[in-house]
């Protein structure tokens, strides 16, 4: 993964916008299993896992310059994996962190001018890992980059 791509600037605006959601006490960058989640001590959660998938390049646009610079339009889908321990009320916390979540996200549509377009969407069947219980929400946007790099 290219350290400075506009693909990983995306993501690593993601991070420090979930981070400052003062509902989610860690951000990490890898999707976690039930073992990894038995590792968490009970106050680094609730937790988020920010993991980017490949763009999907889906508009090419040709310079007609003597600078020939083509542009590539991509779709790129970020998954916010949302982990939590609650028993008694976990449909509750999940909406309130989803809600929470949605709000942040969509605070900035453009991420700093990163992205073209975005839309946010929240998977409809959470997962229940006794005592843990994890949700994904999914952020798809559009940007725009060179064909040098994604």
């Amino acid at each position: 993964m290219a350290a400075n791509s506009i693909r990983e600037q995306i993501i690593v605006y993601l991070v420090a916008k979930v981070g400052e959601l003062s509902s989610i006490k860690s951000v990490v960058r890898t999707k976690q299993s039930y073992s990894d989640l038995q590792q968490f001590a009970v106050t680094q959660l609730p937790t988020i896992a920010v993991v980017g998938r490949l763009p999907v390049p889906v508009e090419k646009v040709s310079s007609r310059t003597k600078v020939k610079i083509d542009l590539i339009i991509s779709e790129l889908s970020i998954d916010l994996y949302t982990y939590f321990q609650e028993k008694v009320t976990p449909d509750v916390v999940l909406s309130t962190l989803a809600d929470d979540i949605w709000a942040k996200v969509y605070s900035d549509e453009t991420m700093g001018d990163l992205v073209i377009s975005m839309l946010v969407t929240v998977d409809e069947e959470p997962v229940y890992w006794d005592p843990f219980v994890a949700f994904r929400v999914t952020v798809k946007v559009k940007y725009k980059h060179t064909t040098g790099g994604i």
